[in-house]
């Protein structure tokens, strides 16, 4: 498993990250920065002649004065040489070149390929113009160097290219995306595909910024291995890991031995997808502990599962007089993971026993729904666990359980997590368009599968049992079971909304996806990274 998973290692960097690999490309290894960019534009060449074609093909490259412009006008020499019709138009004041840029600027003059030069709103009409004529459009015009909101003479050539229905190919990253985030600043190039150079920034891979890339490839260009797969870079895509074989001479135990906790008198889904979705992902054997009033009903639906009938509130909610009882369920029937708060509901008693139970179980807990809003009032009982919860909330329990506000959390996501996890000492899973997985040590994991039909009410439920699942089945590694997990949620989903449509996505659905899901992983694991992961050229 760890060969299968360091193959399919693809690193994801800060910009900072970024040009310190630059830099250091040049100290260490003598690898000049001319080179580079003539390995940028090769890359662009290739995506072109893969994509659109370059004999005999109109390509409008529209360049800034930055070193993304640049790679644009290697791209620009290139396709001219191989046969394409090319023309340029240089956005901005060619007397802000960088150094690299002009080089490539004089050489292409000589080239006999037409360029223009667009200053202000007032030449708008010759971009107009040249994206009537063209086949395909090369776009570098703002790279990951961009400091501020889009605007002016830049903003309506970005609106301009994206209203014109060509074909566009991003250098580097979509002009207008925040290289850290993902975030569009002011107006940004809709892609039709991306060359990521070096490593894919978080940009590349975070939403909405992932959408503007479209079809995204990664160049390592001559950057030598050893710093864009360095240690020091601690964030990756969530590549897949075949589980181990499935014993056959196994029994329900063998899988794993699940607990949940969950449920209250107005919330009978949240217990029957985390209990019952353990199964549908492999699991051997599900435990649901809920209020006695519920059980009948959910049981009606799901006669796989054990139940364990709970003592209540007032309210119908699980009563903090189950403490021992719940702690002696743990202990006889071995259980191997537990889950605690998928729709226990806010009942100060409820919301009470989950924090006794967070911090007294000396097992592997996955704390979901109602009980992320439990730990939140006192976060510090995570830091005393021997093992390492998992938590898995949305963006606003998050902020709630961070302390961190939402705007803030949007602005640097990856950052933020990273120092969240350290400090609390736990697995979390930021759960949105291409969850986070962040590590106790920092560590962060990008998720690739999923789709916004999951975005109902359950799905994060499905999530839980399925985390829990992949524990039982194999990966006792808990930050393997927890990545595969939300990977096979995502592709569960994935399959669903294939067949049935987006709009129409239920937990059921995923439930039911959840098998094939689970096969895919096992026996296909290159379907996963053909079909989610970045083409590496």
């Amino acid at each position: 498993m760890i060969g299968l998973a360091n193959r399919y290692c693809i690193k994801v960097c800060s910009v900072a990250e970024m040009r310190k690999i630059d830099e250091d490309a040049l100290k260490v290894f003598g690898v000049d920065h001319r080179l580079l960019m003539e390995d940028a534009g090769t890359a662009i060449y290739s995506v072109v002649m893969e994509n659109i074609g370059v004999f005999g093909k109109k390509i409008l490259v529209v360049a800034g004065t930055g070193n993304n412009g640049g790679d644009a006008l290697v791209a620009a020499r290139r396709i001219f040489s191989a046969g394409g019709d090319v023309r340029v138009i240089i956005v901005g004041d060619p007397s802000r070149f960088t150094e690299l840029t002009r080089l490539n600027f004089e050489i292409i003059q000589k080239f006999d390929i037409p360029i223009d030069f667009i200053r202000d709103e007032k030449d708008l009409s010759k971009i107009i113009n040249a994206l009537n004529w063209c086949d395909a459009v090369i776009v570098g015009i703002i790279g990951i160097g961009l400091r501020d909101v889009v605007r002016g003479v830049h903003k309506s050539v970005i609106e301009t290219i994206n209203s014109s229905g060509k074909p566009v190919v991003s250098v580097d990253i979509p002009s207008g995306i925040g290289g850290d985030n993902g975030k569009v600043y002011g107006a940004a190039i809709k892609s039709t595909y991306t060359i990521a150079f070096g490593l894919p920034k978080y940009g590349n891979i975070l939403y909405p910024g992932y959408s503007y890339c479209g079809k995204l490839y990664v160049s390592h260009l001559s950057y030598p291995p050893q710093l864009y797969n360095s240690s020091e870079i601690k964030s990756e895509l969530n590549t897949p890991i075949p589980p181990q074989e499935r014993v056959r001479w196994g029994h329900k135990g063998t899988f794993g031995k699940f607990l949940a906790v969950a449920g209250s008198k107005y919330y009978y889904g949240a217990p029957y997808y985390v209990s019952y979705s353990f199964l549908k992902a492999g699991g051997g054997y599900s435990r649901l502990a809920a209020p006695k009033s519920i059980i009948p009903t959910i049981a009606a639906k799901c006669s796989e599962v054990v139940y364990i009938p709970l003592e209540e509130t007032e309210e119908g909610s699980i009563s903090k007089a189950n403490y021992s009882y719940i702690m002696k369920i743990i202990e006889q029937f071995d259980i191997d993971i537990v889950a605690l708060g998928p729709g226990t509901s806010l009942n100060e008693e409820t919301q009470q026993l989950i924090i006794e139970l967070t911090e007294a179980i000396e097992k592997p807990i996955i704390v979901d729904g109602d009980g992320i809003t439990a730990i939140a009032r006192n976060p510090d009982i995570l830091k005393k666990r021997k093992i390492p919860a998992i938590i898995t909330p949305h963006l606003v329990e998050f902020a709630r359980l961070s302390g961190v506000g939402i705007s803030d959390i949007q602005e640097d996501p990856i950052n933020i997590l990273r120092r969240i996890v350290k400090e609390f000492n736990s697995y979390i899973v930021l759960k949105g368009a291409h969850s986070l997985i962040g590590y106790p040590d920092g560590y962060i994991y990008i998720n690739m599968t999923g789709n916004p039909g999951m975005a109902k009410a359950g799905s994060g439920d499905v999530l839980t049992g399925i985390v829990a699942a992949m524990y039982g089945i194999g990966y006792r590694n808990l930050g393997e079971a927890v990545r595969m997990g939300v990977l096979v949620h995502g592709l569960a989903g994935d399959l669903a909304a294939e067949a049935l449509g987006e709009d129409g996505v239920t937990p059921d659905d995923i439930l039911n996806y959840l098998p094939n899901a689970v096969r895919i992983l096992r026996e296909n694991h290159k379907y996963i990274v053909d079909k989610y992961m970045p083409k590496i050229i």
